[in-house]
C-alpha cells in the first residue's frame, strides 16, 4: 500500500476518532445517545459568569447535549441544573435558582428576572457543551454551500491520492 493510501486512511480514522471523542465528551462521557438530542444555543441569556456547577455559563453559537427525563425523574432536579423547556411555543435552557414540588424557578445567566417552569414542560437537563461544535455547526449551517464547495474539494483531493497517485510506474531497480 502506497504511502499516500496511508495517509488517507489515516486522515479519515482521526475525523472518525475526533468525532467519536466529540460526542462522547459532551454527552455526559457516554456514547448512548437514545435519550439525546443535540441542541445549537442562538441566546446569549446563559453567557454569564457562572463557574461553580457542573455545566457552566455558554454564548450563543455554543452546541448543547440535552437528556431528557422522565416524568418521575424531575424530581431530582436542582438548583444549578441546566434544564430545557418550553414556553410560549419555544425552546428554552436556563439554570435552576429554586425547586419547588411542582415547578422550579429558572433564570439565564446573564438575566436577572427569574421565570417559574412547571415539570410538564421541562423537557431535559443540558449534560454538555461544546463551544467549537456550535461554531462549526453555525458555520455549515449559514454557509452551506461553501460547505459543500470545500467538501467537494476536498473529497476530490482524496480521491486523486487514493486512484491515481498509487498507480504511477515504479522505476525497477537494476542493470541496464
Amino acid at each position: 500500500m502506497a504511502w499516500t493510501s496511508r495517509v488517507a486512511i489515516l486522515a479519515c480514522a482521526l475525523i472518525v476518532i475526533s468525532g467519536v471523542y466529540v460526542v462522547y465528551s459532551i454527552n455526559g462521557d457516554s456514547l448512548d445517545l437514545t435519550d439525546r438530542e443535540l441542541v445549537l444555543v442562538i441566546s446569549d441569556s446563559m453567557d454569564g459568569d457562572v463557574h461553580e456547577y457542573e455545566i457552566g455559563s455558554f454564548p450563543a453559537g455554543t452546541m448543547i447535549m440535552v437528556q431528557h427525563i422522565l416524568e418521575h425523574e424531575k424530581r431530582f432536579l436542582k438548583v444549578g441544573d441546566v434544564i430545557s423547556y418550553k414556553s410560549q411555543g419555544s425552546l428554552f435552557h436556563h439554570r435552576i435558582v429554586e425547586v419547588n414540588s411542582d415547578s422550579v424557578y429558572v433564570q439565564g445567566d446573564n438575566n436577572h428576572s427569574t421565570e417559574k417552569v412547571y415539570l410538564p414542560d421541562i423537557n431535559g437537563k443540558v449534560v454538555g457543551t461544546n463551544v467549537v461544535l456550535g461554531h462549526a455547526a453555525s458555520f455549515v449551517s449559514n454557509n452551506f454551500y461553501l460547505f459543500l464547495g470545500i467538501m467537494f474539494v476536498l473529497s476530490s483531493v482524496l480521491i486523486v491520492f487514493a486512484v491515481y497517485l498509487p498507480n504511477k510506474p515504479k522505476r525497477e531497480v537494476g542493470y541496464y
